[in-house]
């Protein structure tokens, strides 16, 4: 089964989306635990990780690779080079699953680091006010 076998998605209204998203991977981050540990005995199995601890940060790599690695595939399937002469359309449907895997990753790791969807809402606010501050300033 591929994202293009699920035909419709409900979004229940009044729903907080990024709390919703958070909120399935940590239920799925439960149910793939014990496939985790049965192929890295040694992973350290705090959530939030100490992200001190030498085991707290080799599991943040691991999901900080496992990221790159999906936008890598995202990025395969981009296939138009400047320097090509011919054009080929993208499987977009295709490009999309792979940044949804990032995503997931990505919500999953933030999770293993503390972050919470208010975590995240506030620094990438916040973020977005340093960015404006700096194209007005010429940073």
């Amino acid at each position: 089964m591929n994202v293009k076998d699920v035909t419709e998605v409900t979004i229940e209204p009044g729903l907080d989306m990024l709390v919703a998203i958070f909120q399935k991977q940590r239920d799925l981050m439960e149910k793939y635990h014990h496939i985790e540990l049965k192929n890295n005995p040694a992973m350290c199995q705090d959530v939030p990780v100490d992200i001190h601890s030498t085991a707290g940060q080799a599991r943040l790599k691991d999901f900080a690779w496992r990221i790159t690695e999906e936008l890598g595939e995202a990025m395969n399937t981009l296939k138009n080079k400047p320097w090509k002469q011919s054009h080929m359309l993208t499987d977009v449907a295709h490009y999309r699953e792979e940044i949804s895997d990032s995503f997931h990753f990505f919500v999953e790791l933030c999770i293993l680091s503390g972050i919470g969807p208010y975590d995240l809402y506030e620094m990438y606010f916040k973020k977005n006010e340093v960015n404006k501050f700096r194209q007005r300033s010429n940073y």
